[in-house]
């Protein structure tokens, strides 16, 4: 029986091998790029957030700020994989209303914030 040469072993090793880097890399550069979007999409989310709680409901950039994040909340669920865009939205719902309150509670909105993290 006839295994071949070594130079042939190599050559076929390095075939496979070029053959799985082509297959997986661009999926872990896409995965990784999306996991970056997510992570700019949630500073900004928290940076608004804090913008509007420290803000006076009555300014027009409070209202400019809240649709802001309104639709960054809609970006954020769309770009969370699978079940977790419903688990999302009601956390941005929860969130929006508790920011909308007359004396929006900081602990709950620290919570939701916290509860979004989570979900990347």
């Amino acid at each position: 029986m006839d295994w071949g040469t070594r130079s042939n072993w190599v050559e076929d090793i390095g075939e496979r091998l070029s053959t799985v880097v082509a297959v997986f890399l661009p999926d872990g550069q896409t995965k990784k790029k999306e996991r970056t979007t997510r992570q700019c999409i949630n500073q900004n989310i928290q940076r608004l957030t804090k913008s509007l709680v420290n803000n006076s409901q009555r300014d027009m950039q409070w209202q400019t700020d809240f649709r802001s994040l309104q639709a960054l909340l809609r970006l954020y669920a769309s770009s969370v994989p699978g079940d977790l865009a419903v688990v999302v939205d009601k956390i941005a719902g929860e969130l929006l209303t508790a920011i909308e309150k007359p004396v929006p509670n900081r602990q709950a909105i620290a919570q939701q914030l916290g509860a979004l993290v989570d979900c990347q």
